[in-house]
């Protein structure tokens, strides 16, 4: 028979809380202990995103379902009239009775989230994406262009680039916010022939994976396309993720293989909130995070 996994939200796990709430006085511990007692619930996994535009309900729980590989759908109830059942990989996690599919669709996944918050990390979005470009990114020895001070402090400037971005203009259908950051690592493309710019590129890439930022690299469109299909086989070599955008002017992003985890890690390290975004620590975790 499958385990009623409503039931597992209302449990505790007293052992685990007062490990967590024990936690000494280093801070990277304490947030390794939070995240692995969340970990651990039912559902604890899940990373539930709320966009600063509109989308409904539903769709957030699917995009957390389909992230963690779940299967995620509202059936009729066999049992009541009206009745609908909103089942996460099989078994039923809410329900209510509602006209049609459409109503219960919305109204059962208000009614999950709720429970999820209990549970669950929840991520606010405070503004639409920044986009980001790299202009002149090959510009060599150029001096940094610092980004206001504001942005450059925030968790959003490590990691705004890996909740969905779909290039250009930021959110799936570019429309994001037009403010422009320039990234300060720059190397001249003009002038230098094709041997020293692959070497710059190679150099580059390296020096990324390496690193701890979890930025988004932009390649621009000024690249021919021998030069974006080396981008893309230097970047596979340092176990780089890589995404062609645009139809007539291709881009290309690199990004390092994150989970929402580590978003979430970022956010607590940043004291839970930035400019950008706000972390939201399930209620039944509360108390074991302190700003």
């Amino acid at each position: 028979m499958a385990t009623n996994l409503k039931r597992k939200l209302s449990e505790k796990k007293p052992d685990v809380l007062e490990k967590v709430a024990k936690g000494g006085p280093n801070r990277e511990e304490a947030i390794s202990r939070l995240i692995n007692a969340v970990s651990e619930g039912p559902y604890g996994k899940f990373v539930i995103t709320l966009p600063a535009t509109g989308t409904s309900p539903y769709v957030m729980l699917q995009n957390a379902a389909t992230y963690m590989n779940l299967p995620l759908n509202v059936v009729k109830s066999e049992s009541e009239i009206n009745g609908f059942e909103l089942l996460i990989n099989g078994e039923e996690f809410a329900k209510g009775q509602f006209d049609n599919i459409q109503e219960a669709r919305k109204g059962i996944a208000d009614q999950a989230l709720n429970k999820l918050k209990e549970t669950c990390f929840f991520i606010t979005r405070k503004s639409e994406y920044v986009n980001v470009t790299k202009d002149n990114l090959h510009e060599k020895e150029a001096p940094s262009v610092a980004a206001p001070t504001a942005f450059a402090d925030s968790t959003a400037y490590k990691i705004m680039a890996k909740m969905g971005w779909s290039g250009g203009g930021l959110g799936a259908q570019e429309q994001g916010n037009p403010d422009s950051i320039t990234v300060y690592e720059n190397v001249n493309r003009q002038g230098l022939g094709t041997t020293n710019l692959t070497k710059q590129i190679t150099e580059k890439l390296g020096n990324f994976a390496k690193s701890s930022s979890l930025l988004t690299l932009v390649f621009d469109s000024d690249f021919t396309k021998e030069e974006r299909v080396f981008i893309h086989k230097a970047a596979r070599k340092f176990n780089l993720k890589t995404k062609s955008i645009g139809r007539e002017s291709r881009k290309i992003t690199v990004s390092k293989k994150i989970t929402r985890m580590d978003i979430v890690r970022e956010l607590l390290r940043s004291g839970g909130e930035d400019g950008f975004y706000k972390l939201h620590v399930p209620t039944n975790f509360a108390h074991l995070f302190t700003v």
